[in-house]
């Protein structure tokens, strides 16, 4: 646990140090590592970013990121 409380010490000084711009970075990666390691989402993307581009293939309607974003939610 020791160890734990160090690093997490660590970290919140680096990041406490930065620029707010950076800090909004920090948050945009820490997301995306979580996203990432998501391999349900992964797999939800992959499959209607396949359908999308069969459907604009075939000239049918092409579903927007903000259509996307709804139906996964």
């Amino acid at each position: 646990m020791i160890a734990a409380s160090a690093l997490n010490e660590q970290i919140f000084e680096r990041v406490e140090a930065l620029p707010e711009k950076e800090k909004r970075e920090v948050l945009d990666f820490i997301e995306f590592l979580r996203i990432r390691e998501d391999r349900t989402f992964i797999e939800y993307v992959n499959a209607r970013t396949q359908a999308a581009i069969q459907a604009r293939q075939r000239g049918e309607h092409f579903t927007s990121l903000d259509e996307l974003q709804q139906e996964y939610a």
